[in-house]
């Protein structure tokens, strides 16, 4: 008797993978999938030949035609009698579907092939008997009481039942197929599989190694620090976790939901499609890290949920089911071996010179919690042979020009490498939001974009915040929610509640009886002045020393802010440190600006202002080597902003400027826009207006190529600082919209939803009638309008005038022809001489090494190889003013049909030129941290 396989332990998905591939073993290599999304009516197809004699128990008769087949799988099995009455159920809704008035499914098949993984009696007479009987009666049966219709008479011919027996015998016929559904697995596949891995560990210890891993880091990898919001140290993330709405999701609408899906399918190359593996993407405070940490605690609960657990490890197991009832989610039923990498922690690891593989450094973290050395051979046959789930978190943090392509090439390597070995492999990244020209291996790695929350979700998440927070005080928490939901109809509190940490921040501030902010700079400062208040009124040594000294603190806070942003564009430690001798240094200096006199007293009030900072604030912690960071990113860019707003206006001005391309220092830079707009006077939110108004014609920077005055108008227009100043928002609403003019924006996608948010009344017509002028222009025009219709929320999509007739549409040549083919010619045209000649030949010659064409495609251009050291001769002809009018000149002589040439070379050039770091410049005109304020 064959092994009987637990069919309905596979998800939906794999269960439709699993149908797929054993169609293709009996009917051949012509069965065609289809993926996930509706299929009118089909798993796959086939088109030919088919001889069932020559399968198992299959008849006796021959097929030759065009073949659906579909996947039929009961979650929770009956007995025969129950199971036929189900199957009979779908078989009619199948072929009511196919016969329907209103149906969309396309050609009628010749034949049908259900496959179930219910059991059938095969007593005589009944169960398949009464089945196949049932098929025959409905194909000659009337459609609509016209005996003249029937499926046989449109062109069914036959169909066949695969039931559970069937597709056991097959599973053990066909071992691959089976060992490739890891919930069919029985235990001689398991010890097989270990058979196989061989390396430096003997494999009959190497799944209990595993289990090891999982088991003991489910206690101690599960917690969020909670001491920034005024609650406990900390909590476990299965009770504060919320499942985030995304965009770019193919199954689901969110995140969880979407990964444990995808986690659910098979996704060895040989079974599944492109891409696989996912980018998370989302805005500072959005959730991210505390998404992957739940995915990562949800996945090893099911690996280790089977073994003998430590009392800790099976409360988690029962928190994360309770999390999962909490968000009306199922448990993944494949379970993949998970392991969580952080990025900055990695890169600190690789450094500038080291030969670190990413495969090492996974083995390096299994081993310090397994207590076993695992040897990257051993590791990388697991992958081969086990479903894996390997996120990787923080990408955003890892900004260091050396080290940052270096790990990108290590992450691309990693994943080749799985492919080469056809693992079953899901890869999460997570980064904040880049332009499409900085999208990582599109190839294989489709994007999630994390949506703010809606107003809705924003309430539901500070109710529970709230719940978890003052789970010990419910008279406050009563109150407290109480007040939050009073306050929900505040306009610009539900402009604020975008994110998962600004709700947070939100009640924090409520619970404290503070006035709301208008912003995202005032939110943030009005947090830290929250927390600062809060210690403040505490009966403790430090209070009388807060209250004193509170303008030499906050420009504290401010100093380490600056040196410490300035300090992670460079760094490649795993995140930016000050050293504690340092922080009582820059403390020393500032007491001695403000006119304190040097020696033994003000050293004690420095060391004491010291631990203020970092003890009873917790906005600075403790970090490695005896130095100090912030806890929370977003504070360290709030308080740089500070520290460079304290300034003449022509420093800030040069200030905004040059930090403004930088993706860096693009938080930095729109918290800093928002003091001079919250703060006012006038003239310094003309000032930010400006500064955007010029950006593209900075010296430097070939704005000609890669806009940028658009992209720095829609953060502003998002973040909400010019809600209540129409004069400045319409400002900021002309140069967004300036976009549509041309050249092409390296992200078009943001500047789009920063135009969403204040697409009300007048606004939203002005927007309107500039997409429909955009339609009617240039081919460049036509394509960014086009862009902005698709990414943004507008109303109605506009069409084109001359689409109706009234002109012909202009045509877009896109040749595919190498950029350097096509520039080369022009520069000898333009008889240049001298240096501008050579700097293009240059440039010429060193973009040819790269292949890249005319056409606009980021996806083409594998950006993260592209290392400035590899562009020299390009970075030095577009940053020189004189080079690059020149360059601009011979891409204006291809004419507008040619666009896409130079929007090609600005997807390529622009991270790199965009990332060129700029600390040292600005360290260099900012005496901040001994200036008195």
């Amino acid at each position: 008797m064959a092994q009987d396989y637990p069919l309905e332990e596979l998800s939906p998905h794999a269960f439709e993978q699993l149908t797929v591939a054993l169609a293709s073993e009996v009917m051949g290599a012509g069965v065609e999938a289809f993926g996930a999304g509706p299929d009118g009516g089909r798993e796959a197809t086939y088109d030919g030949p088919v001889e069932w004699s020559a399968t198992t128990s299959f008849g006796k008769d021959s097929w030759n035609g065009y073949v659906v087949i579909q996947a039929k799988q009961r979650e929770h099995l009956g007995e025969p009698s129950t199971n036929a009455r189900w199957l009979r159920k779908r078989i009619d809704e199948e072929l009511d579907a196919w016969v329907s008035s209103s149906s969309k499914r396309g050609r009628l098949p010749d034949y049908i092939v259900f496959v179930t993984n219910v059991r059938l009696s095969s007593v005589p007479g009944s169960g398949i008997d009464l089945i196949n009987n049932h098929i025959r009666t409905r194909l000659g049966a009337p459609i609509d009481s016209d005996a003249r219709d029937t499926l046989s008479r449109r062109g069914v011919r036959a169909a066949k039942v695969w039931h559970r027996d069937q597709l056991n015998a097959l599973l053990t016929k066909h071992a691959g197929i089976r060992l490739a559904f890891k919930g069919l697995l029985t235990v001689g596949d398991l010890l097989s599989r270990l058979g196989e891995l061989g390396g430096l560990l003997d494999p009959s210890a190497f799944q209990p190694v595993l289990v090891a891993h999982a088991s003991a880091t489910l206690g101690t990898e599960r917690w969020v620090n909670f001491r920034e919001a005024g609650g406990t140290e900390r909590e476990s993330v299965d009770r504060v976790v919320i499942d985030l709405r995304a965009q770019g999701a193919a199954c689901a609408t969110t995140v969880l939901a979407e990964t444990i899906i995808r986690a659910d399918q098979v996704l060895r190359p040989s079974y599944a499609g492109s891409p696989r593996h996912i980018v998370l993407t989302g805005q500072p405070g959005s959730g991210k890290s505390t998404i992957t940490l739940f995915l990562n605690q949800l996945f090893r609960a099911g690996f280790a949920s089977e073994e003998k657990l430590t009392d800790t490890a099976k409360e988690v197991i029962e928190a994360t089911a309770g999390a999962l009832r909490r968000l009306n989610l199922d448990a993944p039923k494949n379970r993949r071996w998970p392991i969580r990498v952080s990025l900055p922690e990695y890169a600190d690891a690789l450094g500038t010179n080291g030969d670190k593989s990413l495969l090492r450094w996974m083995c390096e973290r299994i081993s310090a919690r397994a207590e076993l050395d695992i040897k990257p051979n051993t590791l990388k046959r697991w992958l081969q042979h086990w479903p894996t789930l390997v996120i990787l978190d923080g990408l955003d943090e890892v900004t260091a020009p050396e080290v940052r392509p270096r790990v990108l090439d290590e992450i691309r390597g990693f994943v080749e490498q799985a492919d080469v070995d056809d693992a079953d492999l899901l890869v999460i990244m997570t980064t904040r939001p880049t332009g499409e020209a900085e999208r990582f291996m599109p190839e294989r790695f489709g994007q999630l974009r994390l949506s703010y929350l809606d107003s809705d979700a924003a309430l539901d998440y500070g109710r529970h915040i709230t719940h978890r927070r003052l789970a010990d005080d419910p008279d406050s928490r009563d109150q407290l929610i109480a007040r939050f939901e009073r306050e929900a109809s505040n306009g610009s509190m539900l402009r604020l509640m975008k994110t998962p940490l600004q709700v947070l921040i939100i009640t924090l501030i409520l619970q404290s009886l503070g006035t709301l902010p208008a912003d995202r700079y005032q939110l943030f400062f009005k947090y830290f002045e929250t927390i600062y208040q809060r210690e403040q009124a505490k009966t403790t040594s430090l209070s009388n020393l807060l209250s004193t000294y509170r303008p030499a603190i906050i420009h504290l806070h401010e100093a380490v802010g600056l040196e410490l942003q300035i300090q992670s564009e460079t760094a490649t430690d795993a995140r930016a440190i000050l050293p504690k001798h340092e922080l009582q240094r820059l403390t020393l200096e500032r007491l001695i600006a403000l006119g304190n006199d040097r020696g033994a007293q003000t050293e004690r009030i420095a060391a004491q202002i010291v631990q203020a900072a970092t003890e009873r604030l917790v906005l600075l912690v403790p970090a490695e080597n005896d130095g100090i960071s912030f806890e929370i990113r977003s504070l360290q860019e709030l308080m740089a902003a500070r520290a460079l707003s304290d300034a003449p206006d022509a420093q800030i001005r040069a200030r905004l400027t040059l930090v403004a391309p930088s993706p860096h220092w693009r938080n930095t830079w729109t918290f800093l826009a928002g003091r001079l707009f919250a703060d006012g006077p006038d003239h310094r939110r003309d000032l930010v207006v400006e500064v955007v108004e010029a950006v593209d014609r900075m010296p430097g920077w070939p704005g000609w190529l890669l806009p940028i005055s658009s992209e720095l108008a829609a953060a502003l227009l998002e973040d909400g600082m010019s809600a209540a100043m129409p004069k400045w928002q319409s400002q900021l609403l002309d140069i967004g919209l300036r976009a549509i003019d041309g050249p092409m924006p390296l992200n078009t996608r943001m500047i789009a939803e920063g135009l969403s948010e204040i697409a009300v009344d007048g606004n939203r017509a002005r927007i309107r009638e500039a997409i429909k002028a955009g339609l009617d222009g240039s081919p460049v025009n036509r394509q960014i309008a086009e862009l902005f219709q698709r990414h943004g929320k507008f109303g109605q999509n506009m069409q084109a005038s001359w689409r109706s007739g009234s002109r012909p549409q202009l045509p877009t040549i896109v040749t595919r022809q190498p950029i350097a083919d096509v520039l080369e010619p022009v520069i000898v045209d333009l008889g240049l001489d001298g240096t501008a000649r050579q700097r293009l030949l240059a440039l010429v010659e060193e973009i040819r090494g790269f292949g890249i064409t005319d056409e606009w495609d980021p996806k083409l251009v594998p950006l993260h190889a592209v290392l400035p050291a590899q562009l020299p001769a390009t970075l030095s002809a577009l940053r020189d003013r004189d080079a690059s009018a020149a360059v601009e000149l011979a891409f204006s002589t291809l004419g507008p049909d040619r666009w896409t040439a130079s929007a090609a070379l600005g997807v390529l050039i622009g991270a790199s030129l965009a990332r060129t770091p700029v600390g040292d410049l600005l360290n260099s005109s900012a005496t901040i941290a001994v200036t008195p304020g």
